[in-house]
């Protein structure tokens, strides 16, 4: 008889060998799981009872998820979320409701179902567009920001589902009364105890790792007992204990001690999805799952794009805000995967919901990967929709003032004391930006702005570049920067250009276009900037310096992982590999006989203990380093 610990293991190592498989190929690792629970579906066959316990720690995994998700979750990034992300995730999800809604009454859906498919369409994938954000070094371009955004209030949204859901599966009018105070209620106790109460506990508990590795679990499932007391799931109940956990000072240590465990039961939870997923689908389901691919890959980022621009954001940003958020979420799946355990659907619809989702993450990350070649194709269609139906947005030709000799691509906080002295050397500062949240902050400062985009073409046709003598730029892109130091280099040649770069290789490339600096890494360190400006004012020479030096330092770093990509490609080749350890036994062998390594040790001693050549050869040195100091003069006075 097999063992469930037999079946487990088993299950262990398709995951290993098709979560591989699926980063060779950089897809998210979550298509790695949903697969490996649908092909060990295939290999369990008629063992229950396996397949039970598989199902019941797949629950638990959805209780972690939300925990994790809760310990991640910020309250206080809500307040820096602008107005424009708000007013334009409004029409997003209403749309983003109705289109599914409409389209899934014509196959048949009852009322229910149609509400799960449509709160499925609503959201788009945090897991993968934040860590795609993170590998590309964008979280800090404005797109990234908007995303981020429009992710965060989403997750907020889902949440506000999924409560709403569990709600309104109470037959009691009353209940349906009381359950928004009961929620009130729950959120005081989280309030009350992490603010008054834990922070002393974890205090305690921080020096010991094992109880707070338990107090934590013990928060976790505190929540998990008490939230059905309120008329809430144990998922909500995990989702609140997190954020209680997460308004602690100790918010970083809990997640320390407590990933390496969530993260295990986030695989078993999507492992369960596809252990449950049936495939033996109708022909009006696969059409349906067909159009609604459609709308996701296309309507979807459309819609995005359509709101922002609506909202005066730039035509790029909006585009490729719209291309990374073309997907559905993975927080959908959690609220379908309730639904089916509540008995509200049936588990068709978690079929239908996990296909969805597999297929449009997979497909996105190539529009994400490829948004600026995507973008470059779309665009002059774009641009010609754009002028039909936001013919108040276009962006009106400015000129720069001619007694203008400093350009920021980018808005900077460099203090006032820096723009003071910078207006009496009798510098005029102007910045280009297309952030209408840097807009304010600029009208606030008093500082001279255009409202723009290097993006738009009309843009330097317009601008005047011959007066500038220093342009800074912070956009992260390659391609905007080149442009800029061509045409502010062809303008005036003796301008310094100090442009910013995602990683070493963009650094480089930047540097051989004759960029005068290059900030790296991407992400804009203000006072670094500040710095610059102020070698600037006082010397130019410090500027050139400080590029020689990070150019040498560029250049030995990439060297070093040429090295190592060198060596590992040796490591890979096997038969170059072993002839050469064949090679290097053959050249011991003949080379370095023992007679001669004993003598040349003997030699090496011998120098060492004789003082009297050491001190010999010491001063020798010295006298060829005073000739050669010497020379150097003489040419220098030539």
């Amino acid at each position: 008889m097999v063992t469930f610990i037999e079946d487990f293991g088993i299950l262990l190592l398709i995951i290993v060998i098709i979560s591989f498989l699926a980063k060779l190929l950089k897809q998210p690792i979550i298509v790695g799981y949903v697969l490996s629970g649908l092909v060990f579906s295939y290999i369990l066959g008629p063992r229950i009872g396996s397949g039970e316990l598989i199902i019941i720690m797949s629950e638990l995994g959805i209780t972690f998820l939300l925990f994790l998700m809760g310990l991640e979750f910020d309250l206080s990034s809500l307040r820096y979320l602008g107005k424009d992300i708000i007013f334009s995730i409004i029409p997003q999800s209403i749309i983003f409701f109705l289109l599914p809604y409409i389209l899934s009454g014509f196959f048949g859906f009852s009322f229910i179902e149609r509400i799960y498919l449509s709160i499925l369409f609503m959201f788009s994938s945090t897991l993968l567009v934040a860590k795609w954000l993170e590998d590309t070094k964008e979280t800090n371009t404005l797109h990234g920001k908007l995303i981020l955004g429009t992710l965060i209030l989403q997750d907020v949204l889902a949440i506000i589902a999924l409560t709403l859901l569990a709600v309104s599966r109470e037959e009691s009018k009353v209940a349906l009364v009381t359950s928004p105070l009961k929620g009130v209620l729950l959120v005081l106790i989280a309030v009350v105890l992490a603010k008054y109460i834990l922070n002393q506990v974890l205090k305690f508990s921080s020096k010991h790792p094992e109880l707070l590795f338990i107090l934590s679990l013990g928060v976790c499932f505190l929540f998990v007992e008490i939230a059905p007391y309120f008329g809430y799931s144990t998922t909500i109940g995990a989702f609140i204990g997190g954020i209680t956990l997460a308004n602690t000072i100790y918010k970083n240590e809990v997640l320390g001690r407590l990933r390496p465990l969530i993260v295990f039961f986030n695989m078993l939870f999507f492992v369960g999805l596809g252990f449950q997923m049936d495939l033996n689908l109708g022909w009006d389901h696969i059409l349906f799952i067909g159009i609604l691919l459609i709308l996701t890959l296309i309507v979807k980022p459309l819609v995005i794009h359509w709101t922002l621009r609506h909202r005066g954001y730039d035509l790029k940003t909006s585009f490729i805000s719209g291309l990374h958020l073309a997907q559905l979420s993975e927080f959908g799946i959690i609220i379908v995967a309730g639904g089916v355990l509540a008995g509200a659907i049936n588990k068709e619809i978690s079929s239908l919901a996990i296909i969805l989702v597999i297929i449009t993450m997979i497909l996105s990350s190539y529009y994400i990967k490829y948004d600026d070649i995507i973008f470059k194709f779309c665009e002059p269609y774009l641009r010609f929709v754009d002028r039909k139906v936001f013919p108040s947005k276009q962006v009106k030709a400015q000129s720069l003032d001619p007694g203008c000799n400093m350009l920021f691509f980018g808005y900077y906080d460099l203090g006032p004391d820096l723009y003071a002295r910078l207006k009496e050397m009798g510098k005029k500062i102007m910045v280009i930006d297309n952030d209408p949240e840097n807009i304010g902050m600029l009208k606030r400062e008093n500082i001279p702005y255009i409202f723009n985009s290097v993006n738009n073409p009309d843009f330097f046709e317009n601008v005047s570049l011959h007066n500038i003598e220093l342009a800074v730029s912070s956009l992260a892109n390659v391609e905007d920067n080149k442009l800029i130091i061509r045409l502010v280099k062809k303008a005036n040649p003796n301008a310094v250009v100090i442009v910013t770069a995602k990683n070493l290789r963009d650094s480089l490339e930047l540097y051989n276009y004759r960029a005068d600096y290059v900030l790296y890494p991407s992400y804009i360190n203000h006072r670094q900037v500040s710095v610059l400006l102020e070698d600037y004012t006082t010397d130019i020479n410090k500027v050139l310096s400080k590029k020689i030096e990070d150019v040498a330092k560029l250049k030995q770093i990439e060297q070093k992982r040429r090295e190592v990509n060198k060596d590992l490609n040796k490591i890979w080749d096997m038969d170059s590999f072993f002839t050469n350890i064949v090679e290097k036994k053959k050249k011991i062998k003949t080379e370095m006989k023992p007679r001669k390594l004993m003598k040349r040790s003997y030699q090496e001693l011998g120098r060492l203990w004789d003082i009297d050549s050491f001190f010999t050869r010491m001063t020798q040195k010295e006298t060829e380093r005073k000739g050669e100091e010497d020379e150097r003069r003489l040419e220098l006075r030539k």
